[in-house]
């Protein structure tokens, strides 16, 4: 088992993977745009500012070529956990069985009669049977640093006047803004992912109930007899196979509402012969749906535009997001995901992921600190630096229910997803 430190982890490396590899830049290739004038030129011929060496002496007019973004994955973000709290400890029950009736003589026990006593029959009022609670501890504490620094007066000679000078500083602000919204994208993209591989990998591993990882090539050839591949079941049945899984998404909706061991980890245990099992039941409003938007682009374009939609399905907190891992793949996963226990596992590729279902605190991140602090003025230099602090936690909760959708032919449905032997 992987010993767990509790220190903060010190996540700026990841992050700017995931940043980059989210965003398409792990690969960038250089093009030659020279043709291309008027969208703008890196260098101009008239020199270039001496702190940047990227910014020309001004000659015309300055375009600010900054946006604000709003990152996506915000499903799963909570915010009400307390700033600095960094263990959360959860407790669940075991469901217990009933015992044998002892007010009634039945078929089974005599309870009552001459000469009996009080453990007669089915036993006495005073036999013991506490509840059976068992604990689970979530601790996670991931930080990062953003910095920027502050030229106070050395790019001046690079703007015409004050306001184009202010748009400059207020366009680096933006963009800083955007990098910190990419981040907690990338960080919540990761979660997200994350949890998507361990179902599958859990479900093959028969550690989940068997409904928490759906196959639905598998699942619409089981409903209608038939032996198509994901290809056949896209191009030549579309129809049939979108009324299929939304009917399935909203039969599985209805069921979650239901108290059962099937779509979590029950954390079997068993005590004197018999197993003990944790049981879940999701409302309606605590139901969250992600889901892959371009698939419902191309299913409302082409067929059942008026069912095939999240709006249909009921899910008042639902998510389209247009890629899961990587805008170049943008349906697939390919996570080796971490488990409860911090156990071992192994690599997940899932070439199309349709959607999860999922009960509001089966997944969470929360920023738990953020601050900004600003450096005096470097009087020698004439500089100051800014910079921006991030604390978040993670809660990976299997024992609540989640249910992830996928397609997949019955030769890659039986995976790499299997323990390392």
């Amino acid at each position: 088992m992987a010993v767990v430190t509790f220190a903060p982890k010190d996540a700026y490396a990841v992050m700017n993977t995931l940043v980059r590899q989210a965003t398409g830049q792990s690969n960038l290739t250089a093009v030659d745009t020279s043709s291309f004038i008027d969208a703008g030129k890196a260098v101009l011929d008239t020199g270039m500012e001496n702190v940047f060496n990227s910014l020309s002496v001004l000659i015309g007019r300055t375009i600010i070529a900054s946006r604000p973004y709003t990152g996506k994955f915000k499903l799963i973000t909570r915010n009400e956990s307390d700033a600095f709290d960094n263990r959360i400890r959860k407790v669940s029950f075991y469901a217990r069985d009933n015992e044998a009736s002892g007010m009634f003589n039945t078929d089974l026990n005599t309870n009552l009669g001459s000469g009996l006593t009080d453990t007669s029959g089915t036993g006495s009022m005073w036999d013991q049977n506490p509840a059976m609670p068992v604990e689970r501890f979530f601790y996670s504490s991931f930080v990062w640093d953003k910095s920027h620094t502050e030229y106070i007066e050395q790019v001046k000679e690079a703007f015409r006047n004050e306001d184009e000078f202010i748009r400059f500083i207020n366009g680096i602000m933006v963009e800083v803004q955007n990098d910190i919204e990419s981040t907690i994208e990338a960080k919540n993209r990761m979660v997200v992912i994350d949890r998507i591989a361990g179902n599958k990998y859990l479900a093959d591993n028969s550690i989940l109930g068997g409904e928490s990882a759906v196959n639905l090539t598998e699942a619409f050839n089981t409903e209608f007899n038939t032996t198509y591949t994901t290809a056949e079941i896209l191009q030549e049945h579309l129809t049939a196979f979108l009324e299929f899984y939304v009917a399935k998404v909203k039969i599985d909706s209805d069921r979650l509402t239901n108290r059962t061991a099937l779509y979590h980890d029950p954390m079997k245990k068993t005590v004197d012969g018999v197993d003990y099992h944790v049981l879940r039941h999701t409302p309606k409003d605590r139901q969250k749906f992600i889901y892959y938007a371009p698939f419902f682009t191309k299913a409302k374009a082409r067929v059942l535009p008026e069912i095939f939609n999240p709006e249909y399905l009921d899910f008042k907190q639902g998510e389209g997001v247009d890629y899961w891992q990587s805008i170049k793949d943008p349906s697939a996963i390919d996570v080796t995901p971490a488990i409860p226990g911090g156990g071992e596992s192994s690599e997940v590729k899932l070439d199309l992921v349709i959607g999860m279902l999922f009960d509001e605190d089966a997944i969470m991140t929360n920023n738990k600190f953020t601050g900004m602090y600003t450096t005096p003025v470097n009087a020698r230099h004439v500089y100051t630096n800014l910079w921006w602090h991030y604390k978040y936690g993670v809660i990976q909760d299997y024992s609540e229910n989640a249910i992830i959708y996928y397609m997949a032919d019955p030769s890659n449905a039986a995976n790499n997803s299997k323990s390392k032997k």
